[in-house]
Order: C-alpha cells, then structure tokens, then sequence
C-alpha cells in the first residue's frame, strides 16, 4: 500500500466510524490495538495487517473490499451492483432486504 492508497484507506474508515458513532478508542479495542496505533491507521500513516484489516471489517460492519478499493459498486459486468448503484443509501438497505428474503425463499424446497 502506498501513501496516497493508505490516506484513502483511513479516510473510509473514519467516515464508517463516525457514522457508526464509534470512538477511536472503542475501535482500538475491538480490534486489539493501541490507540495511537489506530489513530495513525486513520491518518494513513500505518499500514494495517491482514488480521487487523479482517477485524476492522467485523468490528465496523463494513467489506474488505470496501475498505481497500472504495466504492466497488460501480464494477462493470455486476447488472445488480449497476442497479444499487443508483438508488439512495436508504433504498440499497431496502433492497438488501428484498435480496435477503429472496435467498432464503430460494433455498426452501
């Protein structure tokens, strides 16, 4: 990860922790990290192991994916990531919810 890759990298995190309404420090916690450690990881000064990436994606709710790449719902081919694309925050949660019924229907005999 270079220096501009882990300034993006914080950024994301810190925009799901504050919509979270999570402290520094409860994070810190979570994941079984210092404090400052996780504040430099928000500055992007730090790079992040692959078992702190995996906690910090469980402890916030959020995909590795995300957290590494930004926003991947506008990759070319996923006709279902196209269309969430385009809906507002509140809609994408509604139609994760329809998605969700779905699969568990399709899953019944």
């Amino acid at each position: 990860m270079n220096h501009n890759d882990r300034l993006l990298f914080g950024e994301r995190l810190r925009s799901k922790r504050n919509k979270l309404g999570f402290a520094q420090e409860y994070v810190s916690e979570q994941i079984d990290v210092s404090l400052r450690y996780y504040q430099m990881i928000e500055r992007g000064e730090k790079s992040v192991s692959l078992d702190t990436l995996i906690k910090l994606s469980q402890a916030l709710t959020i995909s590795v994916d995300y957290l590494l790449f930004g926003d991947l719902l506008c990759s070319p081919g996923n006709p279902i990531a196209d269309i969430l694309h385009r809906l507002s925050s509140e809609q994408r949660g509604d139609a994760v919810k329809i998605l969700t019924l779905y699969a568990k229907a399709c899953k019944e005999p």
